[in-house]
């Protein structure tokens, strides 16, 4: 327990602390540049500008300018128009955070002046994912694939990490090609992955929290597969190149230097309970988000206040918790917003239309029913006695089936052939004057899966959703940072107020976005994106596909 004998120490502990946190701010970032062995090629010190892009999920940019004559510049450009090129790698570190990705284009500019400088643009390692394919048995040649589709369920995070590993596993241990050296016995068979250039941060299945999901790939590229599983159970990947002199990503992990981790990290606390705004007054409000109205829309529940973290006490932890966002950014003189945005887009229709051909079974019913009633009305020709003087005993099927075939236009996607939901708390909140009906392609049939999908679709792209763009001093107040020495990074909830708003009204989110950029004469700066400007698909709508994925699956597979 502290007494008041201990203020004096407490005082200088935390004046040195500030002193540290103050000193990694304003510290410039750690740009260094390997070859395509990860062997360092030297620090960047040089740079004229530089700009390096978190995004969540997806394929950053990075780009570094340096004036022609310096040596990493001259090395880059000749590694690429060399006779034998080579890839170029980077690595940025910055407040415990660490941006890698690859070349993907060196340009010589010249200005007006004569000035030459060479731009160096990397696309973040997140790419890695979009060139390795799900192959339906990761085991077998491609020759011979079976089944036809790569299944698995499970929670998320286990189920991602392990098709990422099977698929890597394929690549590094070659059963049924030739490695990259023949000749080198150990990569015929190569369990050890301390020689991968990828690997997985492991976790076990039984303390996986996290949704269950179907995953499902037909030889998709592991993004693309992916995506559904990410945006519906909230999931970040975190790609991070593990240096020498780096703690282990897991315990007893044996790496090679520059090898890629790959780790999916539930960061939203979506569904479990975390807090989508509030008031500045009266506190953030807990919820977690279910489904309702038949399974089409979602809703905020309020939970119970939590009791503080443990975390959030005076341990000297830093950093912030899904269940209980702290962070926010206020519009004021002092707390280091530079400049921001904030768009707001509000909900348009109330009715969602969708469909175009009637559910599968009814349009052959009715084929069916007319066919059977031109048999009934043939026997009763034939009953007469005119069918036999007719010629033939088979008049009613030919009736049955030329009366289906000339109705056809007339009964055919008729019946069941639309369908139309109405949000009523919407509709509600709408007022007299509003957008009536949205009509949501995508559905072959009403009153299928198609369909609800397509009206989950049609309830996301008319939401309502918004985006603040804020630029930011780091550390005032909030430092942003990974690996513990920030309050927040990319994928954590985030809030905001916004001048115009309401008073005291705050807007939690994700980060979604993160930009670093510096140049010779200011220091780094900080642009964060929270939520998201684009009208992307529901996740709820993810899932749903999932499930149609999987019955796709299951049938490919001859299960149905």
């Amino acid at each position: 327990m502290t007494t008041a004998a201990d203020l004096p120490d407490v005082y200088e502990m935390a004046q040195a602390t500030q002193q540290q946190r103050q000193i990694q701010r304003f510290s410039r970032p750690l740009v260094r540049l390997w070859d395509a062995n990860w062997v360092l090629r030297g620090t960047a010190v040089a740079e004229i500008h530089a700009d390096f892009i978190w995004l969540l999920n997806e394929s950053g940019t990075g780009k570094l300018v340096l004036p022609f004559d310096n040596y990493l510049a001259q090395w880059a450009t000749a590694s690429v128009t060399h006779q034998n090129p080579q890839n170029v790698h980077i690595t940025v570190d910055k407040n415990g955070a660490r941006w890698g990705g690859r070349l993907s284009k060196a340009t010589v500019l010249t200005d007006n002046q004569g000035i030459v400088t060479v731009q160096l643009d990397f696309l973040h390692d997140y790419e890695e994912l979009k060139h390795i394919c799900v192959w339906s048995n990761p085991l077998l040649p491609a020759i011979f694939q079976f089944p036809k589709d790569f299944l698995l369920a499970g929670p998320s995070v286990w189920v991602l990490k392990t098709a990422l590993f099977l698929q890597l596993f394929r690549l590094e241990t070659p059963l049924w090609a030739l490695p990259d050296d023949p000749t080198d016995l150990q990569q015929w068979f190569d369990l050890d992955q301390s020689n991968w250039p990828i690997v997985v941060a492991p976790s076990d299945f039984l303390t996986d929290n996290s949704l269950w999901t179907v995953f499902v790939s037909r030889w998709k590229m592991f993004h693309d597969a992916a995506a559904p599983t990410l945006d519906f159970a909230q999931l970040a990947v975190v790609c991070r190149r593990w240096l020498t002199g780096d703690p282990p990503p897991w315990p007893g992990a044996v790496l090679r230097n520059g090898c890629l981790v790959i780790d999916f990290v539930d960061k939203s606390g979506f569904y479990t309970g975390t807090s989508g705004g509030g008031n500045a007054f009266s506190g953030l409000i807990y919820t977690a988000e279910v489904l309702i109205n038949d399974f089409l829309d979602a809703q905020d529940v309020i939970l119970p206040d939590p009791n503080d973290p443990y975390e959030f006490q005076p341990t000297g932890w830093i950093g912030t918790l899904p269940s209980a966002p702290w962070v926010i950014y206020r519009p004021e003189k002092h707390t280091g917003i530079q400049s921001s945005q904030f768009i707001l887009t509000p909900f348009t229709d109330v009715q969602m239309l969708s469909g175009g051909h009637s559910m599968p079974g009814v349009n052959e019913a009715i084929a069916a029913g007319i066919e059977m009633a031109g048999e009934l009305l043939g026997a009763a020709i034939q009953a007469t006695g005119i069918g036999i003087l007719a010629g033939g005993t088979g008049i009613g099927a030919s009736l049955g089936n030329i009366a289906a075939t000339v109705l056809a236009p007339l009964y055919t996607d008729v019946v069941l052939a639309w369908v139309s939901f109405k949000d009523p708390v919407r509709a509600f909140n709408a007022g007299w004057s509003h957008y009536y009906e949205h009509f949501e392609t995508g559905a072959d049939n009403a009153y299928t899966l198609d369909s609800l999908i397509a009206l989950v679709a049609a309830l996301w792209a008319t939401r309502r959703f918004f985006c603040h763009e804020l630029v930011v001093a780091n550390g005032s107040p909030y430092i942003i940072g990974d690996q513990g020495q920030g309050d927040f990074f990319l994928g954590d909830r985030v809030g905001s107020t916004v001048k115009g708003m309401p008073p005291g009204e705050i807007f939690v989110d994700q980060v979604s976005q993160l930009e670093l950029t510096w140049d010779r004469q200011t220091a780094p700066d900080w642009k964060i994106t929270i939520g998201t400007s684009k009208e992307t698909e529901d996740p709820f709508g993810k899932a749903l596909k999932m499930v149609q994925t999987l019955m796709g699956g299951l049938a490919d597979l001859s299960v149905l």
